[in-house]
């Protein structure tokens, strides 16, 4: 069930009225499953000791933190609390790949490239299931044994094995013994199987059982033990405590649904427009992160300046600030947005932003 809960806050500003709101939603994200080939072993306590070299590259076609971001990482933490290998909640319990997701349902239908990671021998393919977003429990028990939507399962030397779930119908490219190369297309991004927004879930095996990427280790080893990252090029793919990934200005508070399926941007806003609103969404957030809004006018005239105080740790979560039009219109000229999240923890402190601009006219 996803809880929603609203907040709306007025002051006076320089005698005009600013309205701010901030608009909270929680999607549960569900544990995949099962992919093509049936019977895939499970995951294994152990960690990976000594594997062969496996050298990986990102397995979509697209600019890592501008264009596609990872959602989840592996859960490396045996017990009840998800971890991922930094420690930290950007996963949930029991997931075992790395989920690259891409900015929204408009980009999906133009077409964003799964690429292989790596050379091999398509072992398994799915390619017919319908692209859905699952919004709520019942029709995820409904697709029960195929969480993973349309596929490919892959077949490496050294015993190493990749799967990519949730790719487009009818988008798949490979066939059953075909061998493919590195970087070579597989299909496309889509929403086939149990998941609620557009991303490549990627899993990597080794003898049967789950590894995680980023350190070459077996999902019962920790969030603190050392191993040896798979990536071809590890500093290509950094670790993303939070990203700030979809974000832009508005003349009306935007919906949700709008936001993620690519519909409410706007090219630009007529100058009469009775509001700015500032939008964000992101993944990862913490409680107690400090997340601020901003948008100046032109000669940097400040119109808002919002912070809003994250209250609990969430896998998404989607915030927006507004100012009413008092004047008959707005300035000619550009406008900016920027969000700042900054996060104080007792291990590290940073701060990362992110920028939109339109010109009023």
């Amino acid at each position: 069930m996803c809880r929603i809960s609203w907040l709306r806050i007025g002051s006076r500003v320089s005698g005009s009225r600013v309205t701010r709101y901030a608009f909270l939603w929680v999607i549960p994200l569900f544990v995949i499953g099962s992919g093509p080939a049936a019977g895939e072993a499970g995951p294994d306590s152990d960690p990976v000791l000594s594997p062969r070299e496996l050298a990986l590259s990102l397995p979509l076609d697209c600019r890592l933190t501008e264009t596609c971001w990872v959602a989840n990482y592996v859960d490396v933490n045996p017990g009840a609390q998800a971890q991922d290998f930094h420690c930290q909640p950007r996963t949930y319990d029991g997931h075992d790949g790395v989920d690259f997701a891409i900015r929204d349902l408009d980009q999906m239908h133009r077409g964003v490239s799964v690429i292989a990671a790596v050379s091999g021998t398509v072992r398994a393919i799915r390619n017919d299931m319908e692209d859905v977003l699952l919004e709520h429990d019942a029709a995820g028990r409904s697709i029960t044994g195929r969480e993973c939507g349309n596929g490919v399962v892959m077949d490496h030397d050294g015993g190493w094995q990749t799967q990519y779930c949730h790719l487009r119908r009818d988008s798949v490219r490979v066939r059953v013994g075909e061998r493919v190369a590195r970087g070579s297309e597989l299909g496309l991004v889509g929403i086939s199987g149990k998941t609620t927004f557009p991303h490549l879930h990627l899993t990597v095996r080794h003898n049967g059982k789950i590894v995680d990427p980023f350190t070459g280790l077996g999902l019962g080893a920790g969030c603190r033990s050392q191993g040896r990252s798979l990536w071809a090029e590890p500093q290509s793919i950094p670790y993303e405590e939070v990203a700030l990934y979809n974000l832009g200005l508005s003349d009306e508070p935007p919906r949700i649904a709008d936001i993620r399926r690519g519909q409410a941007r706007q090219p630009g806003l007529d100058r009469t427009a009775q509001r700015l609103v500032l939008w964000v969404d992101l993944f990862g957030v913490q409680k107690g992160d400090r997340v601020r809004l901003r948008i100046t006018g032109p000669h940097d005239q400040s119109l808002l300046d919002y912070e809003q105080v994250i209250d609990r740790t969430r896998a998404r979560q989607f915030l927006f600030a507004g100012r009413s039009r008092t004047a008959p219109e707005w300035v000619e000229g550009l406008y900016n947005g920027e969000v700042i999240l900054r996060r104080t923890h007792p291990e590290k402190v940073f701060t990362t932003r992110a920028t939109t601009s339109m010109f009023l006219k």
